[in-house]
């Protein structure tokens, strides 16, 4: 017998759903790791505290990832298909700098 849900969207659809699901299962499960190993998350917070700037670079390699998928994959295939967005396109690119640069505020502001 063959499994016709698993093909087309459908199929898709189905195993991005329970990708999804089970990824969350798998972040209910380290928390609750976290939360009985450290239930006021004072040691959390410690480590969090001391692994700041590394934390920051890992950010950082992973902001330039995305840009260069961005740069040398998405965009090229965008402007390709819908021509007409190239007028906005630098202005939303702006705008998402402008959420990163408010993100990396918003995770600095408590260090101080």
């Amino acid at each position: 017998m063959k499994r016709s849900f698993l093909r087309g969207r459908t199929g898709r659809i189905v195993l991005m759903v329970t990708a999804l699901l089970l990824i969350t299962v798998a972040m209910f499960a380290l928390a609750s790791v976290f939360m009985a190993y450290d239930p006021d998350g004072h040691l959390t917070r410690r480590w969090l505290h001391d692994s700041r700037w590394a934390l920051f670079a890992w950010r950082l390699l992973m902001y330039a990832g995305i840009a260069v998928a961005w740069r040398m994959k998405v965009r090229p295939q965008m402007l390709a298909r819908w021509p007409e967005v190239r007028s906005r396109l630098p202005r939303t690119e702006l705008l998402s700098v402008l959420f990163i640069a408010a993100t990396e505020c918003v995770a600095w502001a408590g260090v101080v």
